[in-house]
């Protein structure tokens, strides 16, 4: 990851850092402008947040959707965050910042912008369930989902795709045993999670949640070790979650078994 400075009023990276800067604006609740500039596609946007919230943007051509696609096929730019640079608008509502969350994700996918350091108590924009626990934000959600696409595509590769979707609602299915929220969930073809009743997770507490994804990523390492054992399964594991591992890994849901991988036995 590029060097990103969060020292004083003013931050700035590159677009590798994207993700991260946004991530640090919501968990801080800060309030500013981030600048993007691309001066191979001489495009240029800006993005205004309002107590982490993002309210408004302008774009030197087009609107947020067509800024938006063409963010995708950026492979450099500079980032500029300046804290206070405020503005009265607001004209972006919940669809935005989720459009934006998207676009986010398919530019970690790609490898473009990494994925950000979540801490292992996140402190950000948190719903308070009724028993005062912690439930999943909306960035901790798209991990988990992407992490488990990943894992798909690992047992994919062992046992092809048909039967790795089997096995993958299999373990869900176990998985709802210990934590009933997960009947709620379903593999679709693509190896993407599924909600089929939302009201399940709403209810389910961040850290049931996580401990529940911990099982499934510990399980589909199970079901791979008997077929190329134990100490490659776990290598088949990390190799698949690539640049979300340190994420998960913050997140309590995986750890790297160093015993494991310098062992003899495999």
């Amino acid at each position: 990851m590029s060097q990103m400075s969060l020292a004083g009023a003013t931050w700035q990276g590159s677009l590798r850092d994207l993700a991260n800067m946004i991530y640090q604006i919501k968990r801080m609740r800060a309030f500013g402008r981030l600048s993007l500039r691309n001066t191979e596609r001489r495009s240029v946007a800006h993005f205004y947040f309002r107590a982490g919230k993002l309210v408004h943007v302008v774009v030197n051509r087009g609107d947020m959707h067509t800024f938006l696609a063409e963010l995708e096929g950026w492979t450099r730019a500079l980032l500029r965050f300046e804290r206070g640079a405020t503005t009265n608008d607001v004209t972006l509502k919940d669809e935005h910042e989720r459009l934006l969350d998207e676009t986010l994700m398919k530019m970690c996918q790609s490898g473009v912008v990494a994925v950000p350091q979540l801490p292992r108590v996140v402190d950000s924009k948190l719903v308070e369930a009724r028993d005062a626990q912690q439930l999943i934000t909306p960035w901790e959600w798209q991990i988990l989902v992407e992490a488990t696409r990943r894992v798909s595509l690992a047992v994919a590769h062992l046992v092809g795709p048909e039967e790795a979707l089997h096995v993958l609602q299999d373990i869900l299915d176990d998985c709802a045993d210990a934590f009933p929220a997960f009947a709620s969930l379903k593999i679709d073809p693509a190896g993407y999670l599924q909600v089929v009743d939302r009201s399940h997770l709403d209810r389910l507490s961040r850290e049931n949640l996580l401990e529940g994804f911990a099982a499934l990523i510990t399980i589909c390492q199970y079901f791979c070790a008997p077929i190329i054992g134990e100490r490659e399964a776990h290598r088949l594991i990390i190799r698949s979650l690539q640049d979300v591992g340190p994420a998960l890994i913050n997140l309590g849901v995986f750890q790297v078994n160093n015993y494991l991988l310098t062992s003899g036995n495999a």
